[in-house]
């Protein structure tokens, strides 16, 4: 129980550390991108459409996609937000689905995959950013491409309050 608060205390002051310096990047162009802030995780498979399953030191853990939100793919406590949208439960599982098989089709098209750590959410997982290079070796978000499907709306985290 106490190594698990020490590795929690000593990964949120990495984190931190990212999250301040992504802050600083807000007015750099993808291209402009600070490649020693980058990671090459090894992808172990998409959870859902915002989030991917990653090998990190030894562990697989959940590194959800910052800025968006995708449709949900089960009934579980966040689809009642998605409902004031107007679309039923099934509508919104389906679209679940849709943002996930996305997801899927453009990690499977890339195969080096980078990601910037963001920060960490509030239920405790990393929060980043996903690249690929393009074939002019430019870096392309992930995350951006997700919201550009129609699955995925921008998402802003607010915080606890």
């Amino acid at each position: 129980m106490r190594n698990t608060k020490i590795r929690l205390l000593l990964m949120s002051l990495i984190i931190s550390a990212f999250a301040l310096h992504y802050q600083s990047m807000s007015a750099k162009t993808l291209n402009d991108i600070d490649t020693n802030y980058l990671i090459k995780p090894v992808i172990v498979y998409a959870v859902d459409g915002d989030t991917i399953k990653i090998r990190l030191k030894e562990r697989n853990t959940s590194v959800r996609l910052t800025g968006i939100d995708c449709y949900e793919t089960s009934a579980n406590n966040h689809i009642k937000y998605q409902r004031n949208q107007g679309l039923t439960d099934d509508e919104i599982i389906l679209r679940g689905y849709k943002a996930k098989e996305e997801l899927i089709k453009i990690l499977r098209r890339h195969k080096d995959i980078y990601l910037e750590i963001t920060g960490v959410d509030h239920y405790s997982r990393l929060v980043g950013i996903f690249y690929y290079k393009d074939s002019k070796g430019n870096y392309v978000s992930i995350n951006k491409e997700m919201m550009n499907t129609g699955y995925c709306p921008m998402y802003i985290y607010k915080g606890k309050s």
